[in-house]
C-alpha cells in the first residue's frame, strides 16, 4: 500500500482500522530509520512508538502540502534530535539488531524528578501526594470509559502490556490479534489518552512538568 492509499479523514477521526494500516506500512520503515541512529533496540522501538504518538497528536492539523512520508519521518528526525539533545550522545552507526529483546513497557514519567533541598522536602512530599491521587483518578476515569464502551479485551490488553510486562508480540499472540503493530497501536494511544487526562488535570504546569516539555509535545 502506497501513502496516497490512507485516508487522512479516516486517521483524522481515529478510526482504528485506518492506523492499524499505517502502522504496517510504516513501523519497520520508521523503525530501521530511527536504529540507523540509535543503537539500542528498545530505545529505538520506544522512539519509533512515540512516532506514532507524535502522528496522532498531530494529524488533526495534517498539511496536504506535504506527503504522509514527510510527515511521518518528519516526526522520526525531530524524536532522534529530541534523543541526542537529552542524553547528549552523538551519532552510532547501524548495528545488528536482536528482535527478541524485551520491549520496554512504560508510561511516560510524569513527574519532574529533580532533587529537592531540605527546605522544599515539605512541598515535595504533599506534591507527591498530590501527583498520586491524580494518576489514580486518571487511570480510574480511563478504565472506567472502556469498561463503559466495552472494550474489555483493550483492557485486559493494557493490563497485560502494564501491568504484567507482557511483549507485544506475546499479547497478540495471546488475545487472537492480527500481529504486533496492532498491539503497540492499542499501546500507543492508552498512552496518549492517559497524556491528555494528564495535562487536563495539571493546567498549572506545576505537577507533571515532563509533559510540557518541549520533547512531550
Amino acid at each position: 500500500m502506497s501513502a496516497e492509499d490512507h485516508d487522512i479523514r479516516s486517521l483524522q477521526a481515529m478510526d482504528d482500522a485506518a492506523w492499524t494500516s499505517l502502522q504496517d506500512d510504516y513501523f519497520r520503515r520508521i523503525y530501521f530509520f530511527v536504529k540507523r541512529y540509535v543503537q539500542d533496540h528498545q530505545t529505538a522501538e520506544d522512539l519509533t512508538q512515540d512516532v506514532f504518538l507524535g502522528a496522532v497528536r498531530g494529524i488533526a492539523s495534517f498539511d496536504t502540502a506535504y506527503t504522509l512520508d514527510q510527515f511521518l519521518f518528519g516526526i522520526a528526525k525531530n524524536r532522534v534530535i529530541d534523543h541526542y539533545r537529552k542524553h547528549k550522545i552523538a551519532l552510532v552507526s547501524p548495528k545488528a539488531d536482536d528482535d527478541g529483546e524485551r520491549s520496554r513497557i512504560w508510561l511516560e514519567n510524569m513527574a519532574d524528578v529533580g532533587a529537592a533541598t531540605p527546605k522544599e522536602t515539605a512541598v515535595k512530599s504533599e506534591d507527591n501526594s498530590r501527583q498520586r491521587q491524580i494518576l489514580a483518578g486518571i487511570l480510574k476515569e480511563f478504565v472506567s470509559e472502556l469498561w463503559a464502551a466495552g472494550e474489555f479485551q483493550r483492557l485486559m490488553v493494557l493490563e497485560s502490556l502494564f501491568v504484567l510486562g507482557t511483549r507485544n508480540k506475546d499479547a497478540a499472540v495471546r488475545f487472537g490479534i492480527a500481529d504486533e503493530k496492532a498491539v503497540a497501536g492499542i499501546k500507543f494511544r492508552a498512552i496518549d489518552k492517559l497524556r491528555g487526562l494528564a495535562r487536563r488535570s495539571d493546567p498549572n504546569h506545576s505537577l507533571f512538568k515532563g509533559l510540557w516539555s518541549p520533547g512531550a509535545r
